[in-house]
């Protein structure tokens, strides 16, 4: 009897744990692979199409990347130099910058160099036309030739100032950087395919005064998503604040495709502007054992 009865449990067991499985089957969630990516999934994936170098030189580091169908025939050069309190290789990765310039869609070698992070710092690279060589001699990737974009953020007005002389540069763009009048009257004047982007939280003074003797300026109020308008000379106000618009993947992105260079093919037009929120970090337990703590005796 005692064998018959344990047979019956047996089977009994096996028969409510299949039930379970099969029960959890039907629950499980179904993941379709022909989904689409989700926008952050297809940015990640032009970043990583692209190339990227880091140029260690004696003027400190220097970071380029170059978008995946990058076509050197018709690409612009585009140096963004960053403001105070912070170094290349920090606003490399904490303004996710790669996926900023890939958000953009230009055809366009993207140069990113250290530059004084703050008042009391000299200017690690006084001569663009050196910065660019040495981008060349260091990517040994064929350089653009037609176009030489600066973009400068807060207090990179001191490295763009110095770069006004060079014949090359035909358009600057201004990301909250304008505190004060440092001969961009003049070179705006020089030449009339000089292009000037200028977006503006907090140096409206200086940008008013500048604007106002520029009578061709295209004035625009905030960061339209479906692009900024036509026009050698724009003046654009926002309410984005003064880090956001170097970080958020809005005005920057905007303002590159407002400077006419050509896009890549594989432009993430369909994209929505702005970069996807960073996930929280994960906090543990202060009291999480230590590797020592549950390690087998030996």
């Amino acid at each position: 009897m005692v064998p018959s009865v344990l047979a019956n449990i047996g089977s009994a067991v096996v028969a409510v744990a299949l039930f379970a499985v099969s029960a959890r089957a039907d629950t499980r969630t179904v993941i379709d692979l022909a989904a689409p990516a989700s926008p952050e999934a297809t940015l990640d994936e032009r970043v990583h199409a692209g190339r990227h170098w880091r140029l260690d030189t004696s003027r400190g580091p220097v970071h380029a990347w170059a978008p995946a169908d990058y076509d050197a025939a018709t690409a612009a050069t585009v140096v963004f130099v960053h403001g105070y309190w912070i170094h290349a290789d920090e606003v490399w990765e904490s303004y996710r910058l790669a996926q900023q310039f890939a958000l953009s869609g230009l055809n366009a070698l993207f140069v990113v160099p250290e530059a004084p992070a703050s008042k009391w710092e000299t200017i690690a690279w006084p001569s663009l036309a050196e910065l660019v060589r040495a981008v060349g001699q260091g990517t040994g990737i064929a350089m653009p030739t037609r176009r030489l974009v600066a973009v400068g953020h807060s207090g990179a007005y001191r490295t763009l100032a110095t770069w006004l002389a060079e014949p090359a540069l035909d358009t600057v763009v201004l990301l909250d950087a304008l505190y004060t009048e440092w001969g961009l009257l003049a070179w705006v004047r020089a030449a009339a395919d000089h292009r000037l982007v200028n977006i503006v939280y907090e140096t409206g003074r200086f940008s008013n005064y500048l604007h106002w003797r520029l009578p061709s300026t295209r004035r625009v109020d905030g960061l339209p998503p479906a692009g900024l308008p036509d026009g050698r000379i724009l003046y654009v106000r926002t309410s984005v604040g003064h880090w956001e618009m170097a970080t958020d993947g809005l005005a920057l992105p905007l303002a590159l495709r407002a400077i006419d260079v050509p896009a890549v093919a594989s432009a993430p037009i369909e994209l929505p502007l702005g970069l996807p929120p960073r996930p929280p970090p994960i906090e543990l337990p202060d009291d999480l054992p230590s590797c020592v703590d549950l390690a087998p005796a030996l």
